[in-house]
């Protein structure tokens, strides 16, 4: 069945949005022979997207003959999100505009707890966070949680949590107490995932590793994520790596987040990712020994997913923010497992470095909000 008028309508005026919105300031005619519509397509495109206070005029534009061009640009700050990522011992939030850019972002340490004084500790950061940015409230389109988490499709009900997460299995019903903007729960891997793909834009099909106190996934097939029948696609980090090794978190002994989270590489120094770094590039041999050990585990890992999905693998989390210093060597040594492999440039550093996880929470919203456009 053909698509009516209205639906036909909708479908050019989000196209429009979305060409002007991934720019800075544009003509009617740019965008007519860029997305290969009608002048005056365009222009009730362009009419309507300003009187929903999305697009406004932006001058003239300069001109080589003839009359100059009206320039229309996006008000990126229409609207925002919020990301939240919390950890069991820190949090990061975000605030996104339109274009998924970052308007203003926070960290700070704060212990998770299941008790008021730590609910209203998280709502007093959020206040902070939207007096500084100067945006108005009814701006806020709603505010993404990332947790190292199992999550339904809903993002309401928490299946599985982290157990150093010492948080209610109702944490969406006691967060929706303390904010009047929707929320909604995103597991942390899913979340680094998604910022990641959308800031490389042509990874569809792609396994990203998430590498922090816990070992996550996320697995996307054709640009979409693939969450398996009960959400739980992607936890790689607990696939045997090691039958009978070390004991995991889980209760269950060789999960390769035993070998691969970046825990391992922090609890060897003082507790911190960073200084572990820093000694590593000092030479100090006891940081060399575990990460040649470390590199060794993880490139196994990489092996396995290769060879199911046969697809771009990314490296994030902690230790995505490192590993592009050492990239060439764990290809090395992924090659060295499987010498069918010639080329390992399908392994591939993060782009994103940081609050990943907060941004695609918050991303989930923008784009719920584009599609309605």
């Amino acid at each position: 069945m053909g698509r009516n008028n209205i639906e036909v309508k909708k479908m050019n005026r989000n196209s429009i949005y979305t060409y002007i919105l991934k720019g800075s300031v544009v003509s009617k005619h740019e965008i007519a022979q860029s997305l290969q519509l009608s002048i005056p397509t365009v222009a009730q495109g362009l009419q309507d997207l300003q009187e929903l206070s999305l697009v406004t005029e932006e001058g003239m534009l300069n001109s080589t003959g003839g009359r100059k061009a009206k320039g229309y640009m996006c008000i990126r700050d229409a609207k925002v999100a919020i990301g939240m990522d919390i950890t069991e011992n820190h949090i990061s939030l975000v605030m996104l505009d339109l274009a998924g850019q970052i308007i203003l972002s926070k960290r700070k340490r704060i212990e998770v707890h299941d008790d008021e004084k730590f609910y209203l500790a998280l709502k007093n950061e959020v206040e902070e966070l939207i007096e500084n940015s100067g945006i108005n409230r009814d701006r806020i389109l709603g505010m993404g949680i990332s947790l190292p988490a199992i999550v339904d499709e809903t993002g309401q009900k928490i299946y599985a949590l982290y157990e150093k997460m010492s948080i209610s299995k109702e944490f969406y019903h006691i967060m929706t107490q303390y904010f009047e903007f929707p929320i909604i729960l995103t597991n942390d891997a899913n979340s680094s995932g998604k910022a990641e793909l959308g800031l490389r834009g042509d990874y569809e099909n792609s396994v990203y590793f998430s590498l922090s106190h816990t070992m996550g996934g996320a697995i996307f097939i054709n640009g979409q994520l693939f969450g398996g029948n009960d959400q739980r696609g992607g936890e790689i980090g607990h696939m045997t790596l090691i039958p009978g090794g070390r004991q995991c978190y889980c209760g269950r002994k060789g999960c390769a987040d035993a070998y691969c989270a970046s825990k391992v590489l922090s609890d060897a120094v003082n507790g911190s990712i960073e200084d572990f770094f820093k000694q590593l590039e000092q030479g100090d041999e006891h940081c060399k020994q575990v990460w040649n050990e470390y590199l060794d585990y993880l490139a196994l890992e990489v092996h396995n997913l290769h060879i199911v999905f046969d697809c771009y693998i990314v490296i994030g989390g902690y230790v995505g923010q490192y590993i592009n210093h050492y990239i060439h060597d764990l290809r090395r040594r992924v090659q060295k497992i499987d010498t069918y492999i010639e080329d390992a440039s399908f392994l591939q550093a993060s782009a994103l470095k940081y609050e990943a996880p907060a941004i695609g929470a918050a991303s989930v919203f923008i784009e719920q909000f584009k599609e309605q456009v």
